[in-house]
């Protein structure tokens, strides 16, 4: 599990700004099937009941029908706790330095991928469909100068707030890049000896 006030890699004085997951609303799909993970089995008993009365009374068929609802119970719980871990464990965390995508596959895979602020050049929001627009969630793109592939921020909510933000840190994390340049190379020799012959 990531500890979100002990990142990985963390520099001395970053701070975690946002932490993003997928809208809750995608999670609908898999609210609808745990309901029918519960109503199946249940029903399946209950037409078996109603239908043929006598088929349960056999121990070795009751013996297998339990048998066979367990197996069910286990794969559909392991599908739905699945499905949970890769919505919870799938997240952006923008610091005041970088962008961490995190991104879970499976239950025992994750990929970490890093993009420093000050290499962002393009931030993209994209809302579409009515419902998304409606409950305020979509995408956004963050693009920068090299061949790295383009981060994908999938299903998030408040796309158009977040992108400022993020355009917003990388204009202030250049800014300071700039000034560690400066300071670091400082000016070059010629120039200021030029400068001073002037005066």
């Amino acid at each position: 599990m990531i500890d979100i006030n002990h990142l990985p890699g963390a520099a001395a004085g970053e701070q975690t700004i946002l932490l993003l997951r997928r809208h809750w609303v995608t999670l609908t799909s898999l609210i609808f099937s745990c309901i029918v993970v519960l109503l199946l089995p249940i029903g399946a008993i209950i037409g078996l009941k109603t239908l043929a009365p006598a088929f349960l009374d056999d121990q070795v068929r009751a013996t297998l029908v339990l048998l066979g609802g367990s197996i069910f119970f286990l794969f559909a719980w392991l599908f739905l706790y699945q499905n949970f871990i890769d919505y919870y464990l799938d997240m952006w965390i923008v610091t005041n330095d970088r962008i961490l995508n995190i991104e879970q596959h499976g239950l025992f895979a994750r990929t970490v991928s890093e993009l420093r602020l000050h290499r962002v050049q393009d931030v993209t929001a994209e809302i579409k469909g009515f419902v998304r627009t409606m409950l305020d969630y979509g995408d956004v793109f963050i693009e920068t100068a090299g061949e790295v592939e383009r981060f994908h921020f999938e299903q998030i909510p408040h796309p158009n707030a977040v992108s400022k933000k993020i355009l917003d840190l990388a204009d202030i994390e250049r800014k300071e890049h700039l000034e560690e340049a400066v300071e670091e190379f400082g000016v070059p020799k010629k120039v200021a000896i030029d400068t001073h012959q002037g005066l």
